[in-house]
């Protein structure tokens, strides 16, 4: 049993410190899987916000709904999923007129290109959101998958770990759930 998984057993237990030691060893993975998840991405979303919303999400949830370290890696999967949502669905928002804001013409083109490039993710991501929640409704597991792949960029390995699936298992549901996804998102308007 790892340092992680005996951590999160104190804090169910009633230790008030064991969470945070526990986050405070898996907050380097956390950074890691958020710069991977952001990628290129709008930096108005980075990596270390990402994390800590991510944690603070988590902390609400409690101790107690997490077994092991794989189990955070995922459950860490899904809040950034919907955060990157949030933040996607923010983005285009904004684009559609919120909070405009006042630019110099030298400038303009440069941020009319990152703009751009950052609106055009933004609407990839919330059309990918509702693919995933389309394919909820008939295999909730294969949604679990792709989060824990996609959004924390685990292994296959720690994903089947986390998600308590023989790995083959694992691995027929993601080449499934990619070929679902797909169709989704070719079908969609």
């Amino acid at each position: 049993m790892g340092d992680v998984t005996l951590l999160l057993e104190r804090a169910r237990d009633g230790d008030s410190s064991a969470w945070d030691q526990a986050v405070a060893l898996v907050y380097a993975d956390l950074k890691h899987i958020a710069r991977g998840v952001l990628g290129r991405s709008d930096q108005s979303l980075n990596a270390t916000s990402l994390v800590h919303e991510c944690y603070l999400r988590l902390e609400r949830a409690g101790a107690g709904a997490v077994t092991n370290r794989q189990h955070f890696l995922a459950l860490a999967a899904r809040a950034m999923r919907q955060l990157m949502l949030n933040h996607a669905r923010d983005r285009v928002a904004q684009k559609r007129g919120g909070l405009m804001q006042q630019t110099t013409l030298a400038s303009a083109d440069a941020q009319a290109s990152f703009e751009q490039q950052a609106n055009e993710e933004a609407e990839q991501l919330i059309a990918l959101n509702t693919a995933l929640e389309q394919l909820a409704q008939t295999d909730a597991i294969a949604v679990r998958v792709i989060e824990c792949r996609l959004f924390s960029g685990m292994t296959d390995e720690e994903t089947a770990l986390a998600l308590n699936l023989p790995l083959r298992s694992m691995q027929r549901i993601q080449a499934n759930a990619k070929l679902r996804l797909a169709q989704l998102l070719a079908d969609s308007p």
